[in-house]
């Protein structure tokens, strides 16, 4: 597990915990450092602009 707050809020957001699981005393430095971890790998995921992949045509 990550001992630095930044990459445990990282880690969190990539295996789907939300920032609401985050146990680290409300107006704490620790807690700042966690969200910011999370809300880094929220920017950090691909764009999703609602298109899904154009499916393969069928070959005759």
């Amino acid at each position: 597990m990550a001992t630095d707050a930044f990459q445990q809020g990282k880690l969190a957001f990539q295996n789907n915990v939300p920032k609401s699981a985050c146990e680290y005393p409300v107006g704490s430095t620790l807690r700042t450092e966690w969200m910011e971890g999370w809300t880094q790998g929220l920017n950090a995921r691909p764009a999703d602009h609602g298109h899904a992949a154009p499916e393969a045509e069928p070959r005759h």
